[in-house]
């Protein structure tokens, strides 16, 4: 394999260049002393004593005590596997601090008292944006909605829901064509009734609101719409609507 492989796959699992280039120096040598691995990795002199010192502490070289000094070769499998579980470490703790910092955004996002009128160009954009806020549902979701093709986007997050022991019932006036749609809901344990509303609006965990402003039946140029982060009072008025609403619902 050509050297500049080897080191470039080396850079590659978190060694500097200075490391890679002595690294891949003395696999060559096996065992040498400091000069001769600074001529052959073309590493300056002055440089590579700190380099050897390094590897050494990390490991993946041995230092062997005399005079001179010499340093040895760790079997190249050995080096990659170490480098390569500290890489898989690394990435864990990424994904650990990853998540946090996720749910501190989300929480800082949602948080909130204030309500947010928002617009988009696309109905699926705003399936989007409703889905993520199923997904972060904790014990119920209420929805007046319709069954068209946009809400292919949410459907997953509605069944994802229902797997969390999520509440989920929805009312919707469900045409022919989306019969299919609907029994698939109905099969993920979704609980869902026929009736005609006129409305896109949803109520997550008795507090939140989401509600369109725009017909979203009709095609527009952009539609708008409105989220309450903590509007127990608009959850409460739409909640008893939505009870009436599932009274008179036809089961489908």
């Amino acid at each position: 394999m050509a050297e500049y492989e080897v080191n470039t796959f080396l850079e590659r699992l978190g060694l500097t260049e200075y490391e890679a280039k002595t690294l891949s120096a003395l696999f060559r040598l096996r065992e040498a002393e400091a000069p001769e691995i600074s001529r052959k990795a073309q590493v300056p002199k002055t440089r590579v004593y700190d380099v050897l010192d390094r590897l050494t502490k990390r490991k993946l070289i041995i230092e062997i005590h005399g005079r001179p000094k010499m340093y040895m070769a760790i079997e190249p499998e050995k080096v990659f596997s170490t480098l390569i579980g500290e890489k898989k470490s690394e990435l864990t703790q990424l994904e650990s601090e990853a998540s946090t910092l996720k749910e501190g955004i989300m929480s800082d996002a949602t948080n909130g008292k204030h309500e947010k009128v928002m617009k988009v160009k696309d109905k699926n954009d705003f399936m989007k944006i409703l889905g993520q806020e199923i997904d972060g549902a904790n014990e119920s979701v209420i929805g007046f909605t319709g069954m068209g093709k946009e809400f292919n986007v949410v459907r997953e997050s509605m069944k994802k829901a229902g797997k969390r022991n999520v509440e989920v019932k929805l009312i919707s006036k469900i045409l022919e064509e989306e019969r299919k749609t609907a029994k698939e809901i109905k099969d993920a344990g979704i609980s869902l009734k026929d009736f005609d509303h006129g409305m896109n609006a949803y109520i997550i965990d008795s507090k939140k609101v989401i509600l369109a402003i725009s017909d979203f039946s009709q095609e527009n140029p952009e539609y708008h719409f409105t989220i309450w982060p903590d509007n127990r009072h608009m959850a409460n008025a739409l909640s008893k609507y939505f009870e009436h609403a599932w009274q008179n619902g036809k089961e489908v």
